[in-house]
C-alpha cells in the first residue's frame, strides 16, 4: 500500500484560514468598510445590466424557502446561487475594486457577494462575515503576489475561488480536514480560462457576456466546494502539488510555491485589503488614468471644435489590452466595445467633461462616432509609461487648428494607492450608482447599514435592505 501523500500547500492555506487573527485595527476596519460601500455601490447600480437581467432569470430555477436573497428583487434561492446572481452586476461596468500583483492582478471583491450570500443564508453575524472578508483578501492578493496566471492561459478567479473557499470556511466553523477537502474539490474541478479575456467578439458584435459571469461563477463554485466538504466529501489527494495539479497548470516553481507558504503564516498581522485600489469611472482599470489626463486637457482647452488632433500616450500594457486587442477600437458598436477602446474613452471624457455608466450607452456611442472628435485620436506606445509602480498611466495631449498644445501630467489616477478617495468620495460613488434604481432615501439607509454592520447579529436583517421593490415588477415577465 502507497504512503499518504501530502499537500502542504493545501495545508498551510487550510492552516491559515483557520488559525490567523483577524483582528481588527481603525486603518483595517475603515478599508473593509470602503471595500463593502464600493462593492454595493458596484453591484447594486448595475442591476438593470442585461448579464444580471439574465442572472436574476437563471435564479429562478434555484428557489427554496430559506437561502439567500437576490439583490433587488429579495427573491430568496440557494446560497450557491445568489453568490452567482448577486456577483454578476459587481463586475457589469468594470467598475469594482482591483489588485495588481506582482505575479497577475485581479479583482478581490468577487467575493464580496459570496460571503454576503453564505452569511445571510447560516443566519452569521456581520462581524462575523467581515472577519472572514478579511481573511479571504489576504489569501487572494497574497497569491497574486506570487503566482503568474496569464503566461499559463488561467485567468484571475481561479485564486478568487480559493480565497474564496478559505474565507467561507472560516465562516462557517471548517476544521481543518474539511478546509483541506474544501480547496481540493475548489481547485481541482475549476480552472478558469484566460480566452475570455481574448477580446473576440460575438455575434453581435459584442464582448462576451460570460466575462460578467466568470468571477461569480468561480465563487459559486467555492461555495458548492466548502457545504461539500462540510458534508465529508473528499477532493483530490494534491490539488496544487500534484502531477497534474494546480502548480503544474500555472507552472509555478518550487521556489515560488515556498515563497506562498512562508507567506501563510497565521502569526502574521493581516493587512493586504489595505493595498487594493479602487475605481472611480466605470472602466477597467488601464482607462482611469486616461480619463484623469482628458478630463485635465478639457479642462485648459476653449473650444473643442477647434482639435486638430488627440494624441494619447500609454504604457505598452494598456497599449495592447485597450487597443491591439480590440477590433473595433475606433469603431465601437455597443457598451462594452466603448469601454474597452481607448480611443473611445478619451474622446467622451473630453467631450461630456464627465464619465458615468450612461457614457458607454449604445445611444452615446452612435453620436460621439457620428462626432467626429474619435476619428482625430491617436494612441501612441510610450516606454516611459510602462512602470505600474503609479498605476496604468496615461498622457493626453491635444493640438488646436492654430498649433496650440494642451497636455496632462502623468501622475496615479483616483483610487490608487498613492491617490486614494477619501470617505466622502465613495459615499458620492456609492449615491450615485444606487439611488437611480433605489431612490435617495433608501439609498442613504443602505451606505449607513454598511457602517453597522459589525454590530448586526443575523445578516439577514441588512440583505433585506437590500430590495428595490419595483425591480421585481420590472424583470417579472423577462
Amino acid at each position: 500500500m502507497s504512503p499518504h501523500l501530502v499537500d502542504s500547500t493545501q495545508m498551510a492555506l487550510a492552516r491559515f484560514a483557520l488559525g490567523v487573527q483577524a483582528g481588527c485595527s481603525e486603518a483595517l476596519h475603515n478599508e473593509v468598510r470602503h471595500v463593502l460601500i464600493d462593492s454595493l455601490a458596484v453591484a447594486l447600480g448595475a442591476l438593470r445590466h442585461p448579464a444580471a437581467i439574465a442572472g436574476r432569470r437563471y435564479g429562478r430555477n434555484a428557489q427554496v424557502s430559506r437561502g439567500a436573497r437576490v439583490w433587488g428583487t429579495g427573491e430568496v434561492v440557494s446560497p450557491e446561487t445568489a453568490a452567482l446572481i448577486n456577483g454578476v452586476p459587481l463586475r457589469g461596468y468594470d467598475f469594482n475594486d482591483v489588485y495588481i500583483g506582482t505575479g497577475c492582478g485581479g479583482h478581490p471583491s468577487d467575493i464580496v457577494p459570496g460571503l454576503i450570500a453564505l452569511a445571510e443564508a447560516r443566519h452569521c453575524s456581520g462581524s462575523k462575515m467581515l472577519d472572514a472578508l478579511v481573511v479571504g483578501y489576504e489569501v487572494i492578493i497574497t497569491m497574486m503576489d506570487v503566482i503568474r496566471l496569464g503566461a499559463s492561459g488561467w485567468d484571475y478567479p481561479n485564486i478568487c475561488a480559493i480565497g474564496m473557499t478559505c474565507a467561507a470556511a472560516r465562516l462557517l466553523d471548517l476544521d481543518e480536514s474539511q478546509t483541506r477537502e474544501a480547496l481540493a474539490i475548489a481547485v481541482v474541478p475549476h480552472f478558469a480560462s484566460l480566452e475570455i479575456e481574448s477580446g473576440e467578439l460575438n455575434a453581435a458584435g459584442d464582448l462576451t457576456m460570460w466575462k460578467r459571469f466568470n468571477g461569480s461563477d468561480a465563487i459559486r463554485h467555492a461555495i458548492y466546494a466548502v457545504l461539500l466538504a462540510q458534508a465529508n466529501v473528499e477532493g483530490a489527494v494534491r490539488p496544487f502539488e500534484g502531477n497534474f495539479g494546480f502548480f503544474a497548470k500555472t507552472a509555478t516553481s518550487s521556489e515560488q510555491q515556498a515563497a506562498l507558504q512562508k507567506q501563510l503564516d497565521p502569526t502574521r498581522p493581516l493587512n493586504a485589503i489595505c493595498r487594493t485600489m479602487f475605481k472611480r469611472w466605470p472602466v477597467g482599470s488601464r482607462g482611469q488614468s486616461a480619463i484623469q489626463a482628458a478630463l485635465e486637457v478639457r479642462s485648459q482647452v476653449g473650444d473643442l471644435a477647434n482639435t486638430r488632433e488627440v494624441r494619447v500616450f500609454t504604457g505598452q500594457d494598456v497599449y495592447e489590452h485597450l487597443v491591439l486587442k480590440r477590433n473595433t477600437a475606433w469603431a465601437p458598436t455597443s457598451r462594452e466595445t466603448a469601454d474597452h477602446s481607448l480611443p473611445y474613452i478619451v474622446a467622451v471624457s473630453l467631450l461630456d467633461g464627465r464619465v458615468s455608466v450612461e457614457s458607454f450607452s449604445p445611444e452615446r456611442v452612435m453620436q460621439l462616432r457620428e462626432h467626429g472628435l474619435l476619428d482625430k485620436v491617436s494612441v501612441i506606445p510610450d516606454e516611459s509609461l510602462n512602470d505600474k509602480s503609479s498605476g496604468f498611466t496615461s498622457r493626453v495631449e491635444l493640438t488646436d487648428v492654430e498649433g496650440r498644445v494642451f497636455t496632462s501630467v502623468v501622475k496615479p489616477q483616483p483610487g490608487h494607492r498613492l491617490a486614494p478617495l477619501t470617505d466622502e468620495e465613495f459615499e458620492e460613488k456609492f449615491l450615485d450608482s444606487v439611488t437611480p434604481l433605489f431612490g435617495a432615501e433608501r439609498a442613504t439607509d443602505v451606505m449607513s447599514s454598511i457602517a453597522m454592520l459589525s454590530r448586526i447579529d443575523d445578516l439577514a436583517s441588512f440583505t433585506e435592505k437590500l430590495v428595490a421593490p419595483h425591480l421585481l415588477m420590472d424583470v417579472a415577465s423577462q
